[in-house]
């Protein structure tokens, strides 16, 4: 009897030992605001006026989402890892992307002592960079977001890739991606696409590059993208800056050039101020006659009720000018917002 208890006793330890190696986390937030926009469009003499009203929306900041993450210890260092994370709109109920559960990211991969490898849906390496080193953090009212938003084109997230990240080394970081092209027909090849990056951060300094290459169906050239970036933090303010060139791979050869300063500045204990401008043009290659440019200026005030909980305050102003027209047209559009973000 004793004999039998003990190796219950044991099984059961064992059995703990087992069940603590492995862990799976759910994860999310909520970000609801109340806002408006309005667009002024100029074409020659005509002037437009759009005013869409107040409107309570989903994602000021971030966007809302809710995920699961976890990890398996597999002994000798080597541990299995996976994510899914599901867009959401808050305002509403529904799903960010109707035709996909996990929109945001689906991965699995492993990870130890060379690093990590995952496959998957999955963030991009420029995407990462910009995100990384904007004040802002590439929000509603970022001015990133909005100087990309007619030029500068890049996707978030790949499908079908591979990342693999290197093992941190002294502040050293590293990654490659390749997303394999899976839409190859009888008549034309299939799209791919790989991208690299790396970085060095160490107390107040931060600096990263990475480079995307895209190949769209049949023999079209990529379109290529370079991206640099750098943040230093003083303490009473923190400045980042990046700077992003890209050559696309029509026929007509547009160049994209856009560059962004931003400023993180603490207000007291509890509250930030950020604060972004930047500027793009759009030129062609093969003749440097301008096509388009743009400014956004930004600004957002985040004040934390609690480690999970923020109130935030934004406003953005973007313009944008059509030089590829007959007759120049001009874009102008101001966000503004009032908001709550709540993390779980």
């Amino acid at each position: 009897m004793k004999k039998t208890v003990a190796a219950l006793a044991v099984l059961s330890a064992v059995a703990g030992a087992a069940h603590a190696q492995s862990s799976v986390n759910l994860y999310g937030l909520v970000d609801v605001f109340v806002g408006k926009s309005t667009v002024k469009n100029t074409t020659g003499a005509v002037v437009t006026n759009t005013d869409a009203g107040t409107s309570l929306s989903s994602g000021g900041l971030n966007g809302s989402r809710w995920g699961l993450r976890g990890s398996e210890d597999l002994g000798g260092g080597l541990k299995a890892t996976f994510q899914v994370e599901s867009g959401f709109n808050a305002d509403t109920g529904t799903s960010a992307d109707a035709g996909r559960l996990f929109n945001r990211t689906s991965k699995v991969g492993l990870s130890g002592g060379f690093g990590s490898v995952e496959f998957g849906r999955q963030y991009t390496q420029i995407f990462q960079l910009i995100d990384g080193f904007d004040a802002q953090g590439t929000s509603k009212f970022s001015t990133t977001n909005a100087i990309g938003s007619h030029s500068l084109a890049h996707s978030d997230r790949w499908d079908n890739s591979v990342v693999y990240t290197a093992p941190g080394m002294g502040g050293f970081t590293a990654a490659a991606q390749y997303a394999f092209g899976e839409n190859a027909t009888a008549t034309t090849s299939a799209g791919r696409a790989f991208g690299l990056s790396a970085g060095y951060a160490n107390g107040p300094v931060a600096v990263k590059a990475a480079y995307e290459n895209v190949k769209a169906t049949g023999p079209s050239e990529a379109a290529k993208t370079v991206g640099l970036a750098a943040s230093y933090d003083f303490g009473v303010v923190k400045l980042l800056a990046q700077l992003v060139n890209q050559k696309d791979g029509l026929a007509t050869g547009v160049k994209d050039q856009g560059a962004v300063l931003g400023l993180m500045v603490p207000m007291g204990a509890a509250g930030n101020v950020n604060v972004a401008y930047g500027r793009e043009k759009a030129e062609y290659a093969a003749t440097g006659m301008n096509a388009s440019k743009a400014t956004s200026f930004g600004v957002e005030y985040l004040y934390s009720l609690s480690k999970r909980t923020t109130v935030y305050a934004a406003l953005n102003s973007y313009k944008y000018t059509d030089l590829d027209a007959l007759v120049e047209t001009t874009t102008r559009n101001r966000v503004y917002g009032l908001g709550i973000r709540h993390k779980f």
